[in-house]
């Protein structure tokens, strides 16, 4: 015997089917059905990923929903966020440093739930898990210890989602029947005469050949586990493939190395005829093996799994090595243990992947050498040690939530704002309405607080107290915007409905009246005001006003800046912050805290938590960490923001 560490390994697989004669798997089933039409993020690597292609597959003959497979490195390098998206995480120990970056990757990318599946309930990945009320799924295996390739753990895996899959599904097929079916595969696959007739059928492989593996796409559990092993174990090159990708151009390869190369066709009832239109075209000197594995269903791919092991096992025998002890060196040892991603990981906060992605969403570069996570500590760091003597707010996305800007703010906002109004801070708020948001804090906030707040309306172009009624008071007419709404009247062309509002010295108009939104910054280019300079555009999370290039949110801050105690800070507040946003400037500098977008400068300005927290709740939360300092200022406590934990 040729593979004494593997084949010891396959011969003590019945031993953890027996297991699953006790095992309870209705709560994986639970879990599988809680995931009904959502997306699904499956994570492994190695034999794990083989596990990740089989839940998949599982969810997909389930009608589930799409299921993405994905490596630990892609799960923590991606940038978008998983609010609406599961992540399944499998990991045999528990313990590679890879499983547990992908873990804290998906906390900080927000997933909707995240669970593991894996044998060890001690590991670091089932602490990381289930500290942050995720689902830890333990499989039962007869050996621990896997050796080289996944075989015990492999096969655990997938038997429970196997039969977990049965429960959700609700259909007659019984766990014992499918038992029996996994057990009698299982054994007559260890039989002698079995083994010899594989050893035989590939006794012509070499060492120097290429395998090509050519797949139904529904049997991707099988096929990963082909390529996976034929790489791990270094028995041979190997290219996986469906039937119609190699026929877009991957045949020029069987056409110059014919005879260095093997095809292995994986074949199921829908992809049988396509095989047969290859193969009919196929020189006859290209040698070619088929499997056939009938509907690919959840139990034709375990099957499949099963007898892929047993194929791995024959191609140690022919070419003289043992996949479950191929040889390694010390600096695959130093490869596997490297904890680089995990490093990464714990770099890549909520906040840091927030600003990272707006990052790469214009395509920008980082213009510094620090990274991302270090700039992002010293920005609370920052924040952390100011003196704050003022606060000035965006209204609309930041006070009160964009889509129900019309409603009063939040109690609980309100109180904060008059505990720090008397604690002495100032405050201001930085809007792009007119007079309706002067109306709205006086009738929530008492009658004293209101003559204290200054309110920049119209994006800073008119700055009143709040108690103070601008419809009684209002600014005077600028001329180029005047002009700037003749102009928009004439060009019918760029609206869907043509309804604005002009007032003194802005222009509001809702997106959803546009006929291009987002060519509008383009296409007002063209008006005269506009290219001399004399008004500019601003983008909110509704709408665009058209300002005087004089007004500025910042008039704001430098009027709370002359009211507050001398030296201290002004923290500015507002959710558009993307470099062409209405609170860009109130925002790009190290006192400015974004609720909502960020920008794609390094320097500009910054979230406190991500894409997992927006709006007034992150307003709120952000208020209620400024505290009294001990020497009778106002300090944030980021202690009380509960930053990097699932939110």
């Amino acid at each position: 015997m040729r593979t004494p560490r593997l084949s010891s390994k396959l011969d003590g697989l019945p031993a953890t089917l027996d297991l699953f004669n006790s095992y309870d798997c209705s709560g994986m089933a639970e879990s599988l059905a809680l995931g009904t039409g959502r997306h699904v993020l499956a994570i492994g690597s190695g034999g794990s990923m083989i596990a990740a292609e089989y839940l998949a597959r599982c969810r997909d003959t389930l009608g589930l929903g799409p299921t993405t497979v994905v490596t630990p490195m892609q799960g923590v390098l991606d940038n978008h966020r998983l609010d609406a998206s599961e992540v399944w995480l499998f990991s045999a120990g528990g313990d590679n440093p890879d499983v547990c970056a992908a873990a804290r990757a998906a906390i900080d990318r927000g997933c909707a739930a995240l669970l593991l599946v894996t044998r060890n309930p001690r590991g670091a990945a089932a602490s990381i898990v289930a500290g942050s009320g995720g689902r830890v799924h333990l499989v039962p295996v007869a050996d621990e210890k896997d050796g080289y390739l996944a075989t015990h753990s492999l096969l655990a895996m997938t038997t429970a989602l196997l039969l977990a899959s049965g429960i959700a599904s609700r259909q007659a097929r019984t766990a014992s029947d499918m038992l029996d079916r996994l057990v009698t595969r299982l054994t007559a696959s260890r039989l002698a005469k079995y083994r010899a007739y594989l050893v035989q059928q590939w006794s012509g492989l070499r060492l120097t050949d290429t395998i090509v593996i050519a797949a139904d796409p529904l049997l991707r559990p099988i096929a990963s586990l082909l390529d996976t092993s034929l790489w791990e174990a270094s028995l041979c090159p190997v290219q996986t493939t469906d039937f119609r990708n190699l026929a877009h151009g991957r045949h020029a390869w069987l056409n110059r190395r014919a005879a260095d190369t093997v095809v292995l066709a994986l074949t199921g009832i829908s992809s049988q005829v396509t095989w047969s239109a290859i193969e009919n075209v196929l020189p006859t000197d290209i040698r070619r093996r088929v499997a056939d594995h009938g509907g690919c269903g959840r139990l034709d791919n375990l099957l499949g799994i099963i007898d892929g092991l047993s194929l791995i096992e024959a191609f140690g025998e022919v070419l003289g090595i043992d996949p479950g002890k191929p040889g390694i060196g010390e600096f695959g040892r130093a490869m596997y243990d490297d904890r680089s991603l995990e490093v990464v990981a714990e770099g890549l906060s909520a906040r840091v992947r927030h600003k990272r992605a707006a990052i790469t969403k214009a395509d920008g570069a980082l213009s510094t050498d620090a990274t991302l996570a270090l700039i992002g500590r010293e920005r609370l760091e920052i924040l952390q040690s100011a003196d704050v003597g003022g606060l000035v707010f965006d209204y609309d996305g930041t006070i009160v939530q964009t889509d129900s800007r019309f409603d009063l703010p939040n109690q609980e906002i309100v109180d904060e704002l008059v505990r720090l109004h008397r604690a002495g801070v100032r405050l201001g708020v930085a809007t792009g309405r007119g007079g309706s948001a002067g109306a709205d804090l006086r009738k929530v906030l008492p009658a004293d607080v209101p003559p204290s707040i200054l309110i920049g309306y119209y994006n800073g172009g008119h700055l009143r107290t709040a108690d103070i009624d601008i419809d009684t008071d209002p600014p005077a007419q600028n001329g180029a915007i005047a002009a700037t709404a003749t102009w928009l009247d004439g060009r019918n062309d760029l609206f869907l409905d043509k309804v604005f509002k002009t007032r003194p010295i802005q222009i509001g108009l809702d997106m959803d009246r546009l006929r291009h939104p987002y060519r509008f910054a383009l296409d007002l280019s063209e008006c005269p005001q506009v290219a001399s300079g004399k008004v500019r555009i601003l983008a909110s999370g509704h709408s665009f006003d058209i300002v005087p290039s004089t007004s500025t949110k910042m008039s704001v801050v430098d009027a709370v800046r002359e009211q507050a105690r001398p030296g201290s800070e002004i923290l500015c507040f507002g959710d558009s912050g993307s470099s062409c946003g209405n609170d860009h400037s109130l925002l790009a500098h190290p006192y400015g805290v974004s609720v909502g977008e960020v920008c794609d400068a390094v320097d500009g300005c910054w979230s406190l938590f991500g894409g997992a927290l927006s709006g007034p709740e992150a307003l709120l939360r952000t208020l209620r960490a400024l505290v009294v300092s001990t020497n009778g200022g106002i300090r944030l406590d980021a202690s009380l923001l509960t930053l990097d934990a699932m939110i």
